[in-house]
């Protein structure tokens, strides 16, 4: 297990706000010739986080440089049921109009709406999402989590028993991000997971940022399928170059998944969104607007 960089926390943003392989089935998905789509997809702002240090997800030769990260939720519309991916920073944070300096000073966590208002827009409330998952755990992720504990939540085995075992801030997760969801039903998965069972949503395990990191296939009527990142990858010169930041939890893990997506994007023809390269997140429409 590789430990993660003394200043920083997991996607590195110490938001003290509060095993691998192959993408093998954990149940079967339909043929890609076969599959289904969703209606439509929401990419959501929720939050961008300033780092003074980027070269802890690149090279030393970046040690000193700032960089601006975006932070999206996703908000998939299938039929009569919604499915929220991620969560993004605190809501509260909205109300910080200098954001939330972490307690090393070496990143700003800032929220320009909250989610429940981003929702709120698109004529959803919290109690409507039927399905809820995260890419991962950490805070930048996690941060509104407690509001969809109603919701039926898929998380890998692997970060379920690091988030709520004995020890989840080894793994610099904050327990209280997930204090209403100890009693909420959450699938426990071990690979793939078809959500709707017609191949439109694929969850894909994609471990190595975080024990049980997992990233998702979606695809949509008109753009055809996208493959969301997670912090499989975070910015679009790490997937060029397979770049692995000294952050993550496992750096083999890492590699396993980012050569696993490459071969799952050439097998589907899937664009890769890159969650928090914030060039690519610019070019992708704002909720409410959404793509087909």
């Amino acid at each position: 297990m590789r430990l993660l960089h003394p200043a920083i926390m997991a996607f590195g943003f110490p938001l003290f706000l509060a095993a691998c392989g192959a993408l093998a089935p954990d149940n079967a998905a339909k043929p890609a010739q076969s599959a289904a789509s969703v209606d439509r997809i929401y990419a959501i702002n929720c939050g961008e986080n300033h780092a003074k240090d980027l070269s802890a997800w690149t090279t030393p030769a970046d040690s000193g440089k700032p960089h601006v990260f975006s932070n999206n939720c996703y908000l998939i519309k299938h039929r009569a049921d919604w499915l929220l991916w991620d969560s993004g920073n605190p809501d509260r944070i909205a109300a910080m109009p200098g954001g939330l300096r972490n307690p090393r000073g070496t990143s700003i966590a800032f929220m320009k709406k909250p989610l429940v208002d981003s929702l709120r827009e698109i004529g959803v409330a919290p109690a409507d999402i039927r399905y809820f998952a995260m890419s991962h755990s950490h805070g930048d992720h996690s941060g509104n989590a407690n509001l969809f504990a109603a919701s039926t939540i898929y998380m890998q085995s692997a970060e379920y028993d690091a988030v709520f075992g004995s020890e989840p801030q080894k793994y610099n997760f904050m327990p209280a991000n997930f204090e209403k969801l100890r009693d909420a039903k959450i699938v426990k998965l071990n690979g793939d997971h078809d959500v709707f069972g017609d191949g439109s949503v694929l969850i894909k395990p994609t471990p190595g940022h975080t024990p049980g990191h997992q990233s998702l296939l979606v695809r949509l009527p008109k753009a055809g399928p996208v493959l969301l990142s997670g912090d499989a990858v975070h910015l679009k010169s790490n997937w060029d170059n397979k770049r692995v930041p000294s952050i993550n939890y496992n750096a083999d893990q890492s590699t396993r998944s980012m050569d696993a997506m490459d071969s799952l994007i050439k097998a589907t023809g899937a664009k890769l969104w890159i969650n928090h390269d914030f060039e690519q997140s610019a070019a992708i429409p704002k909720s409410p607007a959404f793509i087909e």
